[in-house]
């Protein structure tokens, strides 16, 4: 019974984490291989700056997608402990008249710094993830797991 209000906005943060994972984990690394394609090989650049520029890409819309989920999340958890929680209805409502009365304003409020921090840390990860991926597959070379010239 105590614990309830803090399960408040989890649909919408459920519909996050889907669009979150789909678009960095699928969209980006597929975009990132059209652009090495495309942009690497006739400028040149390398995987670090294609990933950056693939980033760039996928962060708005990345923005587009979530940012409502995020305003519903927002929404939901910020009523009273107390008090009556709100529904996704009830939020989407109160979304739909915050966006009458400001406009697109009104759901994309402040999104120029998350499109921006969305770039960066999509960029980071997923050199991360390169670097990981590298280093793995030098281990299993060094250690015998691994023949690159069957690949």
């Amino acid at each position: 019974q105590r614990f309830v209000p803090l399960f408040r906005g989890t649909i919408p943060l459920m519909g996050h984490s889907l669009a979150s994972a789909t678009l960095g984990l699928v969209g980006q690394p597929r975009l990132q291989k059209y652009i090495q394609e495309e942009l690497g090989n006739t400028t040149g650049m390398g995987r670090s700056a294609t990933g950056f520029v693939a980033s760039a890409v996928v962060s708005p819309i990345y923005v587009v997608v979530t940012n409502p989920l995020s305003r519903l999340e927002v929404i939901m958890q910020t009523s009273k402990i107390s008090g009556k929680s709100i529904s996704v209805v009830e939020a989407v409502k109160e979304m739909i008249t915050d966006s009458a009365q400001f406009g697109l304003r009104g759901i994309f409020r402040g999104q120029g710094i998350g499109i921006f921090k969305a770039i960066i840390s999509l960029s980071l990860f997923h050199e991360g993830r390169h670097f990981m991926q590298d280093a793995f597959k030098q281990y299993n070379i060094n250690h015998g797991y691994f023949d690159p010239s069957l690949a």
